[in-house]
């Protein structure tokens, strides 16, 4: 019986741990927006290595509003293997934004996007080169 209730402490220990590291990534992401972004949202996103080099892993869909100003910011825990990338695309499925400059290989760790038409946007992240690692994605309105 002794052992059952030690078992049950590390095992909520362990989640209570991995929770608090999470909680803590959020709100180091949404100091980095700026003063001027007003927070919204956020997306844990914890994905192993890829297969294939396909399409962006992790798909969410967000109705964004005409005529505001969205800063979308992504943060990597420290044992990711790859950078966190974000692709934006609309309701035709065409990529209207991305963090990641397939010219250049530049990544941005954050992206400012001027809502043209008010929809559903399907937000897609991955990690770079389909590596595995956890990180989030904070959505701010820009004031």
């Amino acid at each position: 019986m002794k052992i059952y209730f030690i078992s049950i402490f590390i095992l909520m220990s362990g989640i209570l741990s991995y929770g608090q590291a999470v909680d803590q990534l959020v709100n180091n992401c949404v100091m980095n927006a700026g003063t001027d972004a007003k927070y919204l949202k956020d997306f844990r996103i914890e994905l192993g290595k890829a297969s294939g080099k396909n399409e962006l892993r992790y798909k969410a869909n967000m109705s964004l509003w005409k005529n505001t100003k969205y800063r979308f910011s992504m943060c990597n825990s420290s044992d990711s293997k790859g950078e966190l990338i974000l692709n934006i695309k609309d309701n035709t499925n065409k990529v209207v934004l991305s963090s990641f400059n397939q010219k250049t290989g530049k990544i941005y760790p954050f992206i400012d996007f001027i809502c043209n038409k008010s929809g559903i946007y399907q937000l897609n992240f991955d990690f770079t080169d389909g590596q595995q690692g956890s990180g989030v994605g904070i959505v701010s309105m820009i004031r």
